[in-house]
């Protein structure tokens, strides 16, 4: 927890004023959320108490649903696929780990009703990160056999997020893009890239001039770039407010969580909780959620992590 300790003394010392209500927020934000997964951490759960908060999923469903189709103005799509694909942990938790059979009809059940929402909601940002999930879901048996390979794919998911956060902006240069993007828009009907790469660009020049410390621990993309878009990347926002060393704190922080995982690497639970690790450090690759804003999907993912460590 010391990483995450530093990380909160990180954004105190670096507030304007703690009479400042943007400050202030913030700090208290990243109090709640490490308290809740700091309490969750030294909690033994039993199968009662599991079994009870899978229902939260079977209650979330109907009202998801009617929000993706019929009340489309309450909850943006990319936060109804966040939801959905987050509260699927539970029930999944309960399946994997306290069942006393595996029950695949209900394991299909619930994919079935989580891909029908995330599919509606067509977030890619979900998609990418339920896919390394699932990637990482199935290939357990060979990372949790050798220590070494167990940290590469930790360091290789690091590389990615780099590449994908500094260079990936850049790729509107190489020779073969817009080739690409039309092949990418005719199988999909979308661009390759959405525009906020170029956001992402100049964010890291302005993280540039305040590397190490950042700009202020309330500071926003509009306070440097004068428009109201956001960094859709959480990397990029905590670099921006507390420079490297905050990142370095987080990532250090989500390293010893992902190395306490080897010590029970084959219990079930441990594999579920590991698979939505990754995918938690991938769709913060788009979203701010795990730290600030929407609050409720931050804390939906710091209670992933606490079950993790418990």
């Amino acid at each position: 927890f010391l990483p995450l300790i530093l990380f909160n003394v990180i954004y105190i010392i670096n507030a304007d004023s703690l009479t400042n209500s943007d400050d202030l927020f913030m700090i208290l934000n990243h109090f709640i959320f490490f308290m809740v997964v700091y309490v969750l951490a030294n909690v033994t759960w039993n199968k009662s108490q599991i079994r009870m908060l899978s229902s939260l999923f079977y209650i979330s469903f109907p009202v998801l649903l009617l929000m993706s189709f019929v009340l489309t103005d309450e909850l943006n799509n990319n936060a109804i696929g966040a939801y959905t694909y987050f509260l699927a942990f539970f029930p999944l938790l309960y399946l994997l780990g306290y069942s006393k059979s595996l029950k695949r009809t209900q394991i299909l059940l619930i994919s079935t009703i989580t891909f029908i929402l995330i599919f509606s909601s067509d977030s890619r940002s979900i998609l990418i990160s339920i896919s390394i999930s699932l990637f990482t879901f199935f290939i357990w048996k060979l990372l949790s056999s050798y220590k070494s390979l167990f940290y590469i794919y930790f360091i290789s998911l690091l590389g990615f997020i780099y590449w994908f956060t500094v260079e990936w902006p850049k790729a509107y240069s190489w020779k073969y893009y817009y080739l690409l993007n039309e092949w990418s828009y005719k199988l999909t009907g979308k661009e390759l890239s959405t525009g906020r790469e170029r956001i992402w660009e100049r964010l890291i020049n302005f993280m540039k001039e305040k590397l190490y410390f950042g700009h202020g621990s309330s500071v926003v993309p509009e306070d440097l770039t004068g428009t109201p878009l956001s960094a859709h990347n959480i990397y990029i926002q905590i670099g921006l407010q507390v420079g490297l060393f905050g990142v370095l704190f987080l990532i250090l922080f989500l390293f010893f969580v992902w190395k306490t995982l080897w010590k029970n690497r084959f219990d079930k639970r441990v594999k579920l909780v590991a698979s939505y690790l990754v995918g938690i450090m991938i769709y913060q690759l788009f979203e701010v959620s795990l730290t600030q804003n929407q609050f409720g999907l931050g804390l939906l993912q710091w209670i992933i992590i606490g079950f993790g460590l418990s």
